[in-house]
């Protein structure tokens, strides 16, 4: 019984719990086996204990090595990208010069065409006849001083903004004393012209009905506004400016899509062709302009 006491207490020992999993089943070992077996428990939970910290020391190995290699390349890739952008710059560079210098020999050679095969007047005499005349001096270009000069015409059916401009520091520059008001200002007028591109965010209102008479089923939702393409991104301002610029002003295609471009409104061909060719789009023209404008 003793022996048989002592090997649970070792079993209890090993396994490390206060109750042994086997507490009614009595087994009988000499005390040189019990030792035996509490010093191979011992021996192989210092070998797990080693190889564990092995394994420990690998995995973090293994992780400042993929640190480092992450770290250089990192460092060659922003070194890449740095010799590309300076690649890209210098090519951009020598591009624009390139495109300047053709520039000006076409330039070049417009202005020698225009002057060897050119119209010239048969009532005008040439540079070179005036030239040889003794004491010659042309007119100078230009307004002549003294005569009365044309004013520039102002569109006045243009609506107008106004805008009032200060001075920056109303002080004088030497004394450093504020300037006082003087009634009155001095007006100037200038035309200017504005074209945005916008996003039309449509919310339309729901209902429900209050009264259960049955009439209306369920919720109402306003009616959407008229497009010219069901489901279309680009409304009918968009496709009324492609009309008019395509077949009112003869405008190419492509310097279309460049002009919206500008304006921040990507448009691809392929979309307006589809637009410009397709039998929806004419069908459509002619059910929102019913829609919009009854009667016509």
């Amino acid at each position: 019984m003793e022996a048989a006491a002592i090997e649970l207490d070792a079993i209890s020992t090993i396994s490390g719990t206060s109750t042994a999993p086997f507490a009614e089943v009595y087994v009988t070992l000499s005390k040189l086996e019990l030792i035996q077996l509490v010093m191979e428990a011992r021996s192989w939970k210092s070998l797990h204990q080693r190889a564990v910290s092995r394994l420990q020391q690998v995995q973090d190995s293994t992780q400042r090595f993929v640190s480092q290699l992450r770290e250089r390349t990192q460092r060659r890739q922003a070194a890449l990208y740095a010799a590309l952008a300076l690649t890209q710059q210098a090519a951009t560079q020598r591009e624009a010069a390139l495109r300047a210098e053709l520039d000006a020999a076409q330039a070049k050679v417009r202005d020698l065409q225009q002057r060897l095969f050119g119209r010239k007047s048969e009532h005008s005499k040439g540079a070179s006849e005036l030239q040889r005349r003794p004491g010659h001096q042309p007119a100078p270009r230009g307004q002549r001083p003294g005569a009365p000069g044309h004013r520039s015409k102002m569109l006045a059916h243009l609506p107008a903004r106004s805008e009032t401009v200060g001075l920056n520091s109303p002080q004088c520059p030497d004394g450093g004393e504020f300037l006082s008001e003087f009634p009155g200002t001095e007006d100037s007028e200038a035309l200017e012209i504005e074209v945005k591109t916008y996003r039309r965010l449509i919310r339309r209102r729901r209902c429900r009905p209050s009264c259960r008479c049955g009439c209306v089923p369920g919720i109402v939702t306003a009616p959407a506004p008229c497009r010219l393409i069901a489901r279309g991104k680009f409304g009918i301002s968009e496709w009324a400016a492609v009309m008019l610029d395509k077949y009112l002003y003869g405008r190419p295609s492509h310097h279309l899509l460049q002009d919206l471009g500008h304006y921040g409104l990507d448009m691809s061909p392929g979309t307006l062709v589809g637009g410009l060719i397709s039998d929806e789009t004419c069908q459509s023209w002619a059910t929102a302009i019913r829609r919009c404008w009854p009667g016509r």
